[in-house]
């Protein structure tokens, strides 16, 4: 009997793509250095032993699991198609070419036994959470709690414009905005930004039941997600969802210095190297908040809400606590003037590295401060 795989799905971001590993500077070649960086979606693909082409991993020990790789909205076609995907068509455009690619690959990839595991991040997550809902379109014989994990980071369902940097607005380009998880899915983890204040950005989030987490981090939607050079904060939760896959799957991570890194290598036009990889989590790092001024704030940007979501209207006693990772309370005591306006007044339990909830329930900065 052969034994069974563990298949993955890992969806990116709007217009995220592997060339972002590549270092450019700004102004026609001079000046700083562009704070560009890959996802935590395209480094997990990588630990998984993935590689650009999808092809079957040759590294040790990944024989039984295959991973698959899709860049995000807004990175197919040519120049003008891509800003017309990413910003301006209908949803059903490219997101229906990243999943139509990702269901025959899963139709010839998977048997009946394996382990299926969907990553998503930002407008990437939508569409992880949409394939989840749509899975019988793509895999007949899906079956109750067949996903044994759907791990992502902040989903997103409608962005604008990307790279307009103090332009970005909401556009009614909705993905996916239902906070039910599917029912294929056995269990979900999702990581939230606390930090990110873009209306264009806010998440969705998704119903409190047993076999969802959701867990808050420092930081704006990247800090979470990943994409930049600087990842000090998303290496933390990259790091905690590495230890929540570990946990709850058979998937099996290689390190750094293993990875197939010629695989990873695109026509000589970018490569991802060792850096790209190498976690450094870090409570100090630079947190990639947006600032605006005056009109462009009010339009623009909006504290977000940490909450609870229910399916229904939760039963009298039912626990309304938002989950926190520990090392948003280790910034708030390490660096002077973080003080998260989305926790005030939120009450909380913490979430330790190691995925333990913490039984007391805290309010607000309360306690946090030294």
């Amino acid at each position: 009997m052969a034994k069974k795989k563990t298949i993955i799905l890992c969806f990116d971001g709007t217009s995220n793509h592997p060339r972002d590993a590549r270092q450019e500077r700004k102004w026609f070649g001079r000046g700083e250095i562009r704070d560009n960086g890959i996802t935590n979606v395209l480094k997990l693909h990588a630990l998984f032993g993935g590689n650009l082409k999808n092809k079957p991993s040759n590294l040790p020990g990944m024989a039984n699991q295959r991973s698959f790789y899709y860049s995000g909205v807004g990175t197919y076609g040519n120049r003008l198609q891509r800003m017309f995907n990413a910003g301006f068509a209908p949803s059903n455009m490219d997101v229906a070419t990243i999943m139509f690619h990702a269901g025959e690959d899963l139709r010839q990839a998977y048997k009946k036994g394996d382990e299926l595991i969907i990553v998503g991040f930002s407008r990437g997550a939508a569409i992880a959470r949409k394939f989840a809902s749509r899975l019988p379109r793509f895999l007949p014989a899906a079956t109750k709690n067949c996903i044994t994990l759907m791990a992502v980071f902040d989903t997103v369902a409608s962005i604008g414009v990307p790279n307009l940097d103090d332009l970005e607005k909401p556009v009614s380009d909705v993905v996916f905005e239902d906070s039910v998880i599917s029912p294929y899915i056995k269990e979900a983890v999702h990581l939230v930004s606390l930090d990110d204040s873009r209306i264009a950005f806010h998440p969705v989030l998704m119903a409190r039941e047993p076999r969802v987490t959701e867990v808050w981090f420092a930081g704006a939607h990247s800090d979470v997600g990943g994409g930049f050079w600087r990842d000090g904060l998303s290496d933390i939760a990259l790091s905690h969802m590495m230890t929540e896959i570990s946990q709850r799957t058979d998937a099996v991570f290689t390190t750094p210095d293993k990875v197939d890194f010629d695989g990873l290598k695109h026509e000589d036009e970018y490569k991802i190297d060792f850096e790209d990889l190498d976690l450094k989590p870090n409570v100090h790092g630079q947190s990639h908040q947006q600032d605006r001024w005056g009109p462009i704030e009010e339009m623009t940007l909006e504290t977000r809400s940490p909450r609870v979501v229910f399916p229904e209207a939760p039963q009298e006693g039912a626990e309304t606590s938002v989950l926190l990772h520990q090392s948003v309370v280790d910034r708030i005591k390490k660096v002077v003037d973080y003080r998260p306006k989305a926790l005030k007044g939120v009450r909380h339990r913490l979430v330790a590295e190691a995925g333990s909830v913490g039984k007391k329930e805290h309010l607000g900065l309360v306690g946090h401060i030294s």
